[in-house]
């Protein structure tokens, strides 16, 4: 059967979502050497991806995922908005591109895939906003401190088409944020550590609880907020000068002054 992208009409501004936009820029072969892929297809740096989008996804082979086509680890591309298999119209279906780590074991669109389908994301860093009162969001982007790609915690499901065609697409998990990320939002993607990637993608032995551990925010110390300009709002900017830190940017609140920036937010 077909495997085909949906087409989803004109970019998206999605700035006010939690993590919204996300970017992978390392190399094919560093990816594959993090994912221990036996191959991998080419594919060009990417400084703003956002939902609807492609994105690279890595899934377990046959001994770690029940009922997988592929007997190895595998790579392969995913509509960033995922569409669980028993929904009818995709059009009429909301756009999932998170799913909160806390509830999905136990949501409907979610927990068959939390289950059965649990995926690796590849990155180099993500897009958050910061909203305060009234005020213009703030764009920052979160880079690890090590300057080194990693992966998001991500579920997938394959959605079939009344025509028969199949569409792989994705969701990226979310976790309360880090004591760093709070001043910006109160949610972060949950990052798998190297050492549990393979327990992650397990799924024939590891069922959401046996992987609960991992639903956490990374340290404080994994990502480093650079505050960038308002060109990342814009999908159709896709070129590394948007990752450009603004010099005049004044410093994230620390401590209790950030405790009570995430209360604020949340009123």
């Amino acid at each position: 059967m077909a495997r085909a992208l949906l087409d989803t009409g004109p970019s998206l501004r999605l700035n006010n979502a939690m993590c919204g936009r996300f970017t992978l820029t390392a190399t094919p072969e560093t990816i594959a050497e993090m994912l221990a892929l036996a191959e991998i297809e080419p594919f060009p740096p990417r400084y703003n991806i956002a939902p609807t989008q492609p994105i690279l996804i890595a899934i377990g082979g046959q001994e770690e995922r029940p009922g997988a086509n592929f007997l190895h680890r595998t790579a392969l591309l995913a509509r960033w908005g995922f569409i669980p298999a028993w929904v009818k119209d995709w059009q009429s279906f909301p756009l999932l591109f998170n799913a909160r780590a806390e509830t999905a074991a136990v949501k409907n669109s979610f927990r068959a895939a939390m289950r059965y389908r649990r995926c690796l994301i590849p990155a180099s860093g993500f897009y958050e906003w910061r909203r305060r009162g009234k005020a213009k969001s703030e764009p920052y982007f979160l880079r690890p401190g090590d300057g080194m790609p990693f992966c998001f915690a991500g579920l997938m499901e394959t959605w079939l088409g009344a025509d028969g065609s199949e569409v792989d697409t994705a969701a990226i998990l979310t976790t309360a944020a880090n004591r760093r990320i709070a001043p910006i939002h109160e949610r972060m993607p949950v990052v798998v550590a190297p050492a549990d990637h393979t327990r992650w993608l397990n799924c024939r032995d590891n069922d959401p609880a046996a992987v609960a551990d991992i639903l956490y925010a990374a340290n404080d110390d994994f990502f480093e907020p650079v505050r960038v300009s308002d060109r990342v709002n814009a999908v159709a900017n896709t070129d590394p000068d948007i990752q450009r830190p603004i010099a005049e940017a004044e410093p994230l609140p620390t401590g209790t002054d950030a405790a009570l920036d995430v209360q604020r937010k949340l009123l």
